[in-house]
């Protein structure tokens, strides 16, 4: 639910809240709808989108199989503690792994998608789409 704060400290056209996340959103090549944090048409259009979730549960159980974005995506590795998730992204056919805390830029066009190989709970993984196509 996205509402305006009429009473906030910008008057009328104050800060927006957004509280009924994450919006799930079909993305081609995933398996189920991909659970999205900011999307293209929140706050009057953003330039940039978030999805991703919480990885512990998803330990060699794939969420997407290969494929591409008409735009860069970058894969924001997270953990309670150093170390704590790894992942092995297979891009354009090459295969590399991430160990948290990690960050990879996957190009526009590219193909790629994750598979969790270890992550304790809290762990997350997080696709930045830079554009607000999918």
């Amino acid at each position: 639910m996205s509402e305006r704060c009429p009473n906030g400290p910008t008057g009328p056209t104050g800060p927006e809240v957004v509280e009924d996340l994450p919006i799930p959103l079909a993305v081609a090549g995933h398996h189920q709808p991909a659970p999205f944090y900011l999307t293209a048409d929140m706050f009057g259009g953003l330039p940039v989108q978030l999805a991703g979730g919480e990885l512990s549960t998803l330990v060699g159980k794939p969420v997407a199989a290969p494929h591409t974005h008409p735009v860069d995506e970058l894969y924001l590795l997270v953990s309670p503690n150093k170390g704590g998730a790894r992942i092995e992204v297979q891009l354009d056919g090459s295969r590399h792994e991430l160990l948290s805390p990690a960050v990879m830029r996957i190009p526009a066009g590219s193909e790629h998608c994750f598979l969790t190989l270890e992550a304790e709970v809290g762990s997350y993984c997080f696709g930045v789409l830079l554009g607000d196509s999918l």
